[in-house]
């Protein structure tokens, strides 16, 4: 992507702006969630970061935008100055500062062809793909945001594999009510009708902040108070609101209920009683919800992984959130970019637990799916397949590039 600005350098300190107003690159030493989620998106042509993880949620969401971001650039800030022009090759993962004319010709070309591939590759991408062999996984979508639903449903996803429900609190300066849920993922539902969606409960609190609850300076907050462990702190106020917003939309959406990091048998139940409890008194009020959702596992903590019939009983589905399953195996903290090499070498790990867990569960035909980075690895899709997962989840961009893929396999 090329751009002929650079954008004022972000420091984390200092308030980020809610809008850019030109096409532009922002440069910075590091950039965090919450600050990406209030830049306006659809100038953003680009990211580069001294430091960052390849997995951290930063990437996450710059991937979910479509907007390319080279990380761990040596000294980015002093190098890259204001009007210089960029070109970023995220294949090379490179940046060329002011190039000659005869390099920006040559990237003008490659972008154009890219772009040819990508409209002959959407075309494929409304169906369902089946490989030559008449097998087939269904490719649903990473959702955080309205705009990513759009494109959800643009790039031709099979459904919401993980409706990534916590931007509805980092874009919240209070503590979003059980109303603010409710609309606000019944309009992403809303942009790829008659489809299955599942929506996690919130799952924050590490590098991901919001501003209304006390700060808490954890040493190690990827494993500390977290996702549904936070959330059941502060139950009334962010739990409760949330689970009652998904109750309600069931009864109008296929709609499934994902729990991040649970570790243990209890944690579960506890979800479970939680749910069963908001779906009582919603009833008492008139609301007439027969059916509760079916209610997964988020497959990300190794006694879970390693432990399936502990909780098959429990659980209507699993699905595996390879990232921070990979940085807890390999004891890398997913937004720290001294150890985060680390979690590229983790994929055979991983994919030797989703083998031994799938053929566990075999019995018990439960569903399970696969919701993080390595779901777009295409390294290991005839593996998925052939394991017979139900669906993998990715970032919508990259669903017409799958499911040109499964076309081609045996």
């Amino acid at each position: 992507m090329i751009s002929k600005l650079v954008i004022e350098i972000l420091e984390d300190k200092k308030k980020s702006p809610s809008k850019i107003n030109i096409p532009s690159i922002v440069v910075a030493e590091k950039i965090n969630p919450n600050t990406l989620a209030e830049l306006e998106s659809k100038n953003l042509i680009g990211l580069i970061t001294s430091k960052g993880g390849l997995t951290d949620h930063t990437s996450i969401i710059a991937k979910a935008m479509g907007v390319p971001y080279l990380i761990n650039v040596e000294n980015a800030s002093e190098k890259i100055k204001n009007g210089d022009f960029l070109i970023i090759d995220s294949n090379e993962k490179s940046v060329k500062i002011n190039p000659e004319k005869e390099t920006i010709l040559k990237y003008k070309k490659i972008i154009s062809d890219q772009e040819i591939k990508n409209r002959k590759q959407l075309l494929n991408s409304k169906d369902k793909a089946f490989t030559k062999s008449g097998k087939t996984i269904n490719i649903m979508a990473n959702v955080g945001s309205l705009e990513d639903g759009k494109k959800a449903f643009e790039y031709g996803a099979d459904g919401i594999g993980l409706l990534r429900t916590e931007l509805c609190f980092i874009n919240s300066s209070v503590v979003p009510e059980e109303e603010t849920h409710y609309k606000t993922y019944k309009k992403i539902l809303e942009t790829i009708p008659e489809k299955k969606c599942t929506l996690r409960l919130l799952d924050f609190g590490t590098d991901k902040k919001v501003s209304y609850l006390p700060v808490s300076n954890e040493q190690n907050p990827a494993i500390g108070n977290r996702a549904l462990r936070l959330g059941f702190m502060y139950y009334e106020s962010l739990l409760k609101p949330q689970i009652r917003s998904f109750l309600r939309l069931s009864k109008i959406f296929e709609i499934k209920i994902l729990c991040p990091m649970i570790t243990t048998p209890n944690d579960l139940i506890q979800v479970i009683d939680a749910i069963k409890q908001e779906q009582e008194e919603l009833n008492l009020l008139g609301e007439e919800i027969n059916e509760i959702p079916e209610i997964g596992i988020m497959v990300e903590v190794p006694n879970v992984a390693m432990n399936p019939l502990d909780f098959v009983s429990t659980a209507d589905f699993f699905s595996f959130g390879t990232n921070d399953l990979a940085q807890f195996l390999m004891a890398a903290d997913r937004t720290n970019e001294m150890v985060s090499h680390y979690l590229e070498q983790a994929n055979q790990t991983v994919v030797k637990l989703i083998k031994d867990f799938a053929k566990a569960l075999k019995p018990y035909k439960k569903e399970i799916s696969i919701c993080g980075e390595l779901a777009s690895n295409q390294s290991y899709l005839k593996e998925f397949i052939d394991l017979g997962l139900s669906s993998l989840s990715v970032t919508p961009s990259q669903i017409p590039k799958i499911k040109t893929k499964i076309l081609s396999l045996i």
